[in-house]
């Protein structure tokens, strides 16, 4: 018969490799819980921080909305709506005296009611070369208490938009 003393050997063998088997089933399940618990919080982690992210730019998109939005009310008290304005275009284009070209220019400037927004101004005062231009086109309207056509100081040419307010 076998000893007792080696066969407890061979049992507390067999029992302790069993025990070893067992731990690292234990321990290999618990690392690998460990591991993918790991990535989750990263991944999380990275999710808080674009959501954070987002979360700012929405916030800074409201205010900039909210400061939009008090311009634009600013704007409409103080009557600039695009329907409460008339354009009107200016196109002149003839000989004058001093005193005219002068009250034409005088004219342009703005008021609270409505302001000139130029385009052109162009000035000269050697008139006979643009009367030989403009013999064979038909004469612009005049205004009714200019002088004779052909008779003036200065050429002056004048593009734009008077912007009025309606009432």
């Amino acid at each position: 018969m076998i000893k007792v003393k080696t066969l407890r050997s061979y049992i507390t063998s067999a029992v302790v490799a069993i025990l070893f088997l067992a731990s690292s089933c234990f321990f290999l399940t618990a690392y690998n819980n460990y591991s993918l618990r790991n990535d989750k919080l990263k991944v999380l982690t990275g999710e808080v921080r674009l959501l954070e992210h987002n979360q700012r730019e929405i916030n800074n998109k409201k205010r900039l909305m909210n400061r939009v939005c008090d311009f634009v009310n600013l704007a409409v008290s103080s009557g600039l709506e695009k329907n409460k304005w008339a354009f009107y275009d200016v196109d002149i284009e003839d000989i004058f005296t001093f005193p005219e070209a002068e009250r034409i220019i005088s004219q342009t400037a703005s008021t609270a009611s409505y302001y000139f927004k130029p385009v052109m101004l162009h000035i000269k005062t050697d008139i006979e070369s643009y009367k030989k231009t403009t013999t064979d086109k038909p004469s612009k309207v005049r205004s009714a208490d200019s002088k004779k056509e052909g008779q003036g100081d200065v050429f002056l040419k004048l593009r734009g938009t008077f912007v009025v307010k309606r009432k």
